[in-house]
């Protein structure tokens, strides 16, 4: 099924191309995994093996660790610890886990902390492009601008959620959805880079020291693994079509 267009569509290679790329959401590693974790990945690993074992396809599959999110900050202060000494524990338990149910390890591992300068890198040619702001430290995105550049319409992926405050927010993050509010142009934009507070792990930029926002994470990441080559199949859990699939549609 495809989640775009809502319908079942044959999966069609490209003339001349070899390999099936594929990128995959992985988990925001904050806490231990779940039956839902384990559904979602099975599915994709059933799904791949068919691709490579029945159909004899050659696939490129790379999944992302977030490591750097709002949820995982809170909890590693919560425990008043290092940020990355949860993901990288919580990170070590879901491999763990898909190993144990025989999930096959993607081709490569991606970790938005390993991957900021190409985020940064990646704002700044959409901000060169008009369609990102900053605002006292953070950038959004533009999604009404964008949306009038183009004719793409926002929330293709869920459009019934377009005014759901409560999946805004979410995908926004608790520490920084109450100023966000108030720094953005309107309440759909969403944050590439986020202005650390005291006490939040920080990277420099040249908005000054902050983190990359969700959203951007996976664009970026997809875009330095595949370059600028079309993706076959995107995958992730239903949970994230809307904010996240579509804002990265966007």
């Amino acid at each position: 099924m495809n989640s775009l267009s809502n319908k079942k569509e044959l999966l069609e290679l490209r003339q001349g191309k070899e390999i099936l790329t594929w990128y995959m959401c992985g988990p925001t590693v904050y806490d231990h995994s779940h039956m839902g974790h384990a559904k979602t990945y099975i599915c994709f690993d059933t799904i791949r093996r068919i691709l490579t074992d029945y159909f004899g396809l050659r696939v490129h599959l790379c999944m992302n660790i977030t490591d750097i999110d709002d949820k995982i900050i809170m909890r590693a202060n919560e425990r008043g610890i290092k940020f990355d000494e949860i993901s990288r524990a919580m990170e070590t338990e879901f491999f763990n886990d898909c190993a144990r149910l025989n999930i096959r390890l993607p081709n490569v591992i991606t970790r938005v902390s390993e991957y900021v300068p190409e985020i940064v890198e990646f704002i700044e040619k959409i901000i060169k492009e008009g369609f990102a702001y900053e605002s006292a430290g953070s950038v959004y995105f533009d999604v009404i601008k964008y949306s009038q550049s183009n004719g793409h319409t926002y929330a293709k992926l869920e459009p019934t959620s377009l005014s759901d405050t409560a999946k805004l927010n979410e995908g926004e993050g608790a520490l920084t959805v109450e100023s966000s509010a108030k720094e953005k142009r309107n309440p759909q934009d969403f944050a590439l880079w986020k202005k650390s507070k005291p006490g939040e792990p920080f990277w420099s930029s040249p908005w000054g020291e902050g983190r990359p926002g969700w959203h951007i994470e996976c664009s970026a990441m997809a875009n330095s693994i595949f370059k600028d080559k079309t993706i076959d199949i995107h995958s992730g859990g239903v949970d994230l079509k809307f904010p996240h699939h579509d804002n990265e549609i966007a």
